[in-house]
Parts: structure tokens; C-alpha cells; sequence
């Protein structure tokens, strides 16, 4: 459910991205049952499996384990490999997560991830499509930026109900926007990234409603919710997106549930 409006703008879910094998999966279960609309985008690249903000096989397998009521919103990021394939046509591993309870697949189709974006063909956005339309329950977001113009573009026309718009002019690079783009045509759902965190959100949002009055919309982090311990450990840090929590909260836009 959105959440109540600021200026007719309602927020239909925030999202942290990049929970590894540094943080207990229970933590995020916790989280999610008091505010259930926090979604926690997974990262799936083949090359850093391990590495921080890149889980490990064992580490998913363990967050389904905590996750059998299915309450708890997830959504796949795919990188490298695992983008590629979906762009194929092969829809195989986008299946094996929605098994494991995710509902949303963001496609991270830029150079940052791996992705040679100069090898775009038209067939890409055809799959992608033909995707959409097999599984019509789940969600599959493409970053709409210039390197994913190929993409994006001809999804513009007759765009179907369950491909949604991530505005990310940061590529994944994590730069402030000054200013969001104008929304998609109404019926299209789309979400404003790009260097969002504790420190800005507040500020950063009201630029939303500034840019897409009257409509929904959702918002996601990533490189602000990781913290770097004293022995150099780069963890992903549950009190920041707490902090984030706490603020929107705070600003009216989504609700906090007491008893779950």
C-alpha cells in the first residue's frame, strides 16, 4: 500500500541495497516486519560473489530460511552475467529467485556492473518484454539513464503493466541529483535514486515532490549504508537505513507498524 501523501506525492517503498554476508538476515527480517514497505535489493554479480555488498550463495539461502511467511520484500539487482542472461531471453536464474521469494528484478545494465552497454541490440528490449509478459508477477525495474537509453526507450511505447523506470542519471555511481526528471506517463511506475542516504534523504525527497507532484513513486540507497570498521571491514550498516527509516517516518510519508 502507499504510504499518506506530502504534497499529493506518496512513497511506496524505500529500498536499501547491498546487505551481504556482513549483516544477520534476521536484522533485516526484524526490520521488515515493523515497516514492511522497506525493501532490501540484493545484489547478484557473478565476479564479486563474497565481496562486500555481493552475498554469498549461502547467505540468500539463509535470508529465505528467516523469510518463509514471504512478508519480507526483496528485490534482485542483477549484474554482469546474471543481466546478460535475462537480456538473452534465458529467464532461468530471475526464476530460481522468485522461488527463493523475491517479487522485483532491477536491471543494473551499465558499464559500473559489468555490462558492456555498447553491445545493446533491439533484441534486448524484445526479451526483456517477452520476460515480462511470462512472469506477470513480478516487477522488473531498468535504470533510465543515458547509458541505458537502448533499453529503456522502446518500453516507452505500450509499456507493459510490470516494467517499472529507476531515474539514475548517477549510472550506480551514487551522485546527488540536483534535480529529478519529470515522471513517466501516468500508469507507469518508476522510483529516484542516486546518492540518496541518512544525511539527505529528507532534503532529497522533497525535490521528489517537487519533480512528480500527485504521484507514486519509491526510492532506493546503496554506498550510504556501508560503514568501514576499525580492522577495515566494509559492512553493510542496518543502523543507517534505520536512520533513513526514522525519517521518512518522521516526514508522514510511511507508516511504522507497533505490534506487526
Amino acid at each position: 500500500p502507499a504510504g499518506m501523501t506530502s504534497g499529493s506525492f506518496s512513497l511506496t517503498c524505500v529500498g536499501f541495497c547491498g546487505p551481504d554476508d556482513s549483516v544477520d538476515p534476521r536484522l533485516l527480517a526484524a526490520i521488515s516486519q515493523r515497516y514492511p514497505w522497506v525493501e532490501w535489493g540484493i545484489l547478484f554479480r557473478d565476479d564479486k560473489e563474497g565481496q562486500p555488498r555481493f552475498p554469498t550463495q549461502a547467505w540468500v539461502a539463509r535470508l529465505e530460511q528467516v523469510n518463509k511467511s514471504r512478508r519480507v520484500k526483496l528485490a534482485g539487482h542483477l549484474c554482469s552475467k546474471y543481466v546478460r542472461q535475462l537480456l538473452d531471453g534465458d529467464t532461468a536464474h530471475v526464476q530460481s529467485l522468485v522461488a527463493l521469494g523475491f517479487r522485483r528484478f532491477q536491471l543494473n545494465a551499465t558499464k559500473a556492473n559489468n555490462f558492456d552497454t555498447d553491445a545493446f541490440t533491439p533484441a534486448h528490449a524484445a526479451n526483456l518484454r517477452a520476460a515480462a509478459a511470462a512472469l506477470p508477477d513480478i516487477e522488473f525495474i531498468i535504470q533510465r539513464n543515458a547509458e541505458t537509453q537502448p533499453l529503456w526507450e522502446p518500453l516507452l511505447t505500450d509499456t507493459p503493466k510490470n516494467v517499472a523506470f529507476l531515474f539514475d542519471e548517477s549510472k550506480g555511481m551514487g551522485t546527488v541529483a540536483g534535480a529529478y526528471p519529470p515522471p513517466p506517463p501516468p500508469g507507469v511506475r518508476f522510483g529516484y535514486t542516486g546518492g540518496l542516504g541518512p544525511k539527505n534523504i529528507e532534503a532529497q525527497i522533497r525535490k521528489m515532490v517537487e519533480a512528480a507532484p500527485g504521484r507514486e513513486a519509491w526510492t532506493d540507497m546503496e554506498s550510504s549504508m556501508r560503514t568501514t570498521l576499525a580492522d577495515g571491514t566494509d559492512i553493510f550498516d542496518v543502523n543507517k537505513a534505520m536512520a533513513v527509516i526514522s525519517t521518512v517516518v518522521g516526514m508522514g510519508l510511511l507508516p511504522e507498524y507497533q505490534d506487526a
